[in-house]
């Protein structure tokens, strides 16, 4: 029997609302349904665009193992290792809750499962129907036995049906760099995770030093997302931290990070010793308008005849002028 609790709703106006099972999927007190996907308890939130990738085919699954029997075989690379490489960066222990997004078919089901040592929750959501039912129809028996239980959503993942701060951590591998807002995505990630969780994403992408040789040239001719950055611009700025790794011959970036809701510690007044003075707050808030190169200096000279700091010379001249102003008044 599956649990529903965590999810919510992903309709605007409704702030995430709670959800209720009924026979047909799942409702939200305003009346908004997500239907089970047919012949299966898999809420859909959420439906492929039109101009969705070859996996949301018929035989999507089939496709994309395809696909990575030529990554693995190609890059040299043991498949079951590189995935416990990286679901061991996520700090799962027993009786952790996982989010895996963009998860396909589910590959990496079997490895989270055991990362748990047989008690927790993965919620297994991906965009494309067929690839996620292939998942369910693939693992959910499968994994029954295991003390872990799956939650499967068809949902998008730049809106993801579940409210903040519910899951220890979050994974992505494959994918992100054809999501319509990268940002959001992560955004996303970071939103459903607790403070102190982990985030891991992961995708194609040359390192930097691969970029212009004919090692990368090659790769990138024959599959143009190697030519894609990491996205570390779109990372959370409370992010915490962060590490840039490489995976596959330095050809898959990966992203690993510790989620936080509190600014990054910067106490801005603590005043600078020497000649400028000034604390940060002033120096960026502060800013006033230019004035001629000449009085600038005759300006400095002023403040270090007197022994004070440019900013605090600056400071009581302009105090001393508004001063003299108000009484006139």
């Amino acid at each position: 029997m599956s649990n529903y609790s965590s999810y919510c709703c992903t309709e605007p106006g409704c702030h995430r609302a709670h959800l209720n099972e009924s026979p047909e999927g799942l409702r939200c007190s305003n009346g908004h349904l997500f239907p089970f996907a047919s012949g299966t308890n898999v809420p859909v939130f959420a439906s492929e665009p039109e101009d969705a990738n070859e996996y949301a085919r018929v035989n999507a699954a089939e496709l994309h193992d395809n696909a990575l029997r030529w990554v693995f075989s190609t890059f040299e690379t043991d498949e079951a290792g590189l995935r416990e490489r990286l679901i061991a960066r996520l700090g799962l222990t027993k009786g952790s809750r996982v989010l895996i997004t963009g998860a396909g078919a589910g590959n990496d089901l079997p490895y989270l499962v055991r990362a748990l040592s047989g008690a927790g929750d993965i919620f297994v959501q991906d965009i494309a129907k067929e690839m996620l039912l292939a998942g369910v129809a693939r693992y959910q028996d499968e994994l029954s036995g295991s003390g872990v239980s799956l939650h499967f959503s068809i949902s998008d993942a730049t809106d993801l049906p579940f409210c903040d701060d519910i899951f220890d951590a979050a994974y992505h591998f494959g994918g992100i760099n054809l999501f319509p807002d990268i940002a959001k995505g992560i955004s996303e990630m970071n939103r459903v995770v607790r403070p102190g969780g982990i985030v891991v994403i992961g995708d194609e992408g040359l390192a930097p030093w691969l970029t212009n040789t004919e090692f990368g040239k090659m790769l990138v001719n024959n599959n143009p997302l190697y030519a894609c950055t990491p996205p570390m611009s779109l990372l959370p700025d409370t992010a915490r931290s962060v590490k840039l790794t490489w995976e596959l011959s330095n050809c898959f970036y990966v992203i690993e990070f510790c989620v936080s809701n509190d600014p990054l510690p910067l106490n801005i007044d603590i005043p600078h010793l020497g000649k400028r003075g000034g604390t940060i707050r002033s120096r960026y808030f502060g800013q006033l308008e230019g004035v001629t190169p000449a009085l600038r200096e005759r300006i400095y000279r002023e403040a270090e005849r007197r022994g004070l700091s440019r900013v605090e010379y600056i400071e009581s001249a302009l105090r001393d002028s508004l001063t003299n102003s108000d009484q006139s008044d």
